[in-house]
């Protein structure tokens, strides 16, 4: 049976530990999105890149935001804003 990505996010305190409620909010928003499709084996590494975000967002101060601007970058999901010809 699948695992509900919305239980397995939203239980996960550490997943948004030091976030602001809108942060934490955008991050979670981010995640279930992406987890509608996504395989158990995703689910586990999207987990992982939700911590990575938390992560650099609470010991740099860098907005989850940009941070998810940038994986979509690499993942080639959007165009940098001053990189568009």
């Amino acid at each position: 049976m699948r695992e509900d990505p919305a239980a397995l996010f939203l239980e996960d305190e550490a997943l948004t530990e030091g976030l602001t409620d809108e942060e934490a909010e955008t991050l979670l928003s981010w995640l279930l999105d992406l987890a509608q499709e996504a395989s158990p084996s995703q689910l586990a590494h999207l987990r992982r890149i939700g911590h990575e975000i938390t992560r650099l967002s609470r010991d740099y101060g860098l907005p989850v935001e940009e941070l998810i601007g940038l994986v979509e970058l690499a993942w080639g999901e959007a165009d940098a804003p001053g990189l568009q010809a």
